[in-house]
């Protein structure tokens, strides 16, 4: 019966590991730094929030144009019976100039300032969704990184485990072994090939994913380099953390302006019980048609006003103040929504230092345990050239190296997931990453 060699089945995964490593033509290297910063220029969600914010401001001029001169102009014609009636308020005419000036209102200094406030929660929503894509694009770019680490663990845990295979097949024809080992050996080899091929797709699947975070045309693959995180706020204890981020991380502030934008809304609303002095000015032209000048002693066609407008309100009944009812209850929620903010935000500082210093050791006791595995396997290598070892035992031998070599790589990335975390609270992501 025909069958492939386990060893044969090696040798070509490693030509085509080999190959696969080999940059392709449209490979690009890329660092975590470059990753992110291809990422904040192209990803759509960082555009759509620079254009928001940009809307926003164009709402601030919007809400100025409350205090400014509005004119208008335009013509009343119409055909009267006797006394001459007026449309909307103004005797017909041929031509009109209408304009009025806000000189004192309550409501529009505060509807101003509110758009202001809204325009800055705009662009600290802005920056937190740079904060989140530079983020997503690290954790990508990082997993990718250790994913390809594996890979190549993987690669290298599957020789053996088809040589041992191999050997105990043999020695089962032989009956030197029994159909168990056998068993076992074939469970061992399948094992590793689903580790290989897990790896394998990982890493397809991160690499595509971080082609699409980064928007970079025309390339197959990325080649990745060690992360390299700068420490940031690392060194700094929970307090001094949590005091710079509220005067820094874009949430706390967006909050704040939010809040801020709530309250001039109550004033505005507020103001609707304040008077209201404008600045008025009338232009007409009226035609001898209208039999203006039958009705009136002295008819004169070119007519002006100029004056001033003021309205004190007195009855508003119960609009005005479910208005400010309402609003009051607005701004709030608000303020309840930044405490609350301020308060998860000490905690999860508290609890991202803490994390990271458990990482900190979990990647220290894995070296160590590195080191202690690669004496052992040197050990285990003399005892096997002196016949002292059984195959089996060297290969368990070699599978405890690959399992310490594997825990390494798992601890690294989280460190490095954990170094985000703290990153993504403090609110200073899209900062620390392009360093």
């Amino acid at each position: 019966m025909n069958r492939w060699s386990p060893t044969l089945v090696v040798l070509t995964l490693c030509l085509a590991g080999a190959h696969a490593s080999e940059a392709p033509a449209g490979a690009r290297a890329l660092t975590i730094a470059e990753a992110v910063h291809s990422a904040l220029e192209r990803s759509p969600e960082v555009l759509l929030a620079r254009t928001q914010a940009t809307r926003a401001g164009e709402s601030v001029r919007e809400s100025r144009a409350l205090n400014r001169p509005q004119v208008s102009a335009g013509t009343g014609l119409a055909y009267n019976n006797g006394f001459p009636l007026s449309i909307e308020g103004s005797a017909p005419s041929i031509f009109k100039i209408i304009g009025s000036q806000s000189i004192l209102s309550a409501k529009n200094s505060n509807l101003i300032r509110e758009s202001k406030e809204s325009a800055r929660a705009g662009s600290f929503a802005s920056e937190r969704v740079r904060n989140e894509v530079a983020l997503r694009t690290a954790l990508c770019y990082s997993r990718l990184h250790q994913a390809r680490k594996i890979l190549a663990l993987a690669e290298r845990q599957l020789e053996p485990a088809l040589k041992q295979q191999e050997t105990t097949e043999a020695l089962l024809e032989e009956g030197k072994a029994r159909p168990v080992d056998a068993a076992v050996a074939r469970a061992a080899a399948a094992a590793a090939r689903q580790e290989l091929l897990v790896a394998r797709e990982e890493a397809r699947v991160l690499q595509a994913e971080l082609l699409v975070l980064t928007g970079i045309d025309g390339v197959d693959s990325i080649e990745t380099r060690d992360p390299r995180i700068a420490p940031g706020p690392e060194g700094e204890t929970a307090e001094v953390l949590y005091q710079r981020a509220v005067a820094s991380t874009p949430e706390i502030l967006e909050a704040e302006a939010v809040v801020k934008a709530r309250e001039f809304h109550l004033a505005a609303e507020r103001g609707e019980r304040h008077p209201r002095v404008n600045f008025v000015t009338e232009y007409a032209l009226f035609s001898r048609s209208n039999n203006y000048e039958d009705y009136y002693r002295r008819f004169e066609r070119h007519n002006y006003l100029l004056g001033l407008s003021i309205e004190v309100p007195l009855l508003t009944g119960s609009r005005t103040g479910a208005r400010i009812a309402q609003s009051r209850l607005e701004a709030a929620e608000e303020r309840y929504r930044l405490e609350g903010l301020k308060a998860d935000l000490r905690v999860n500082i508290e609890r991202a230092l803490g994390a990271l210093e458990i990482a900190r050791g979990a990647e220290e006791v894995a070296r160590q345990d590195l080191a202690a595995a690669r004496e052992l396997d040197a050990l285990g290598e003399v005892l096997f050239e002196e016949g002292r070892i059984s195959d089996k035992e060297r290969a368990a031998s070699r599978l405890e190296l690959g399992q310490k070599e594997l825990a390494v790589v798992e601890a690294e990335q989280t460190l490095i997931e954990r170094r985000l975390e703290l990153l993504r609270v403090t609110g200073t992501a899209s900062t620390a990453l392009l360093q």
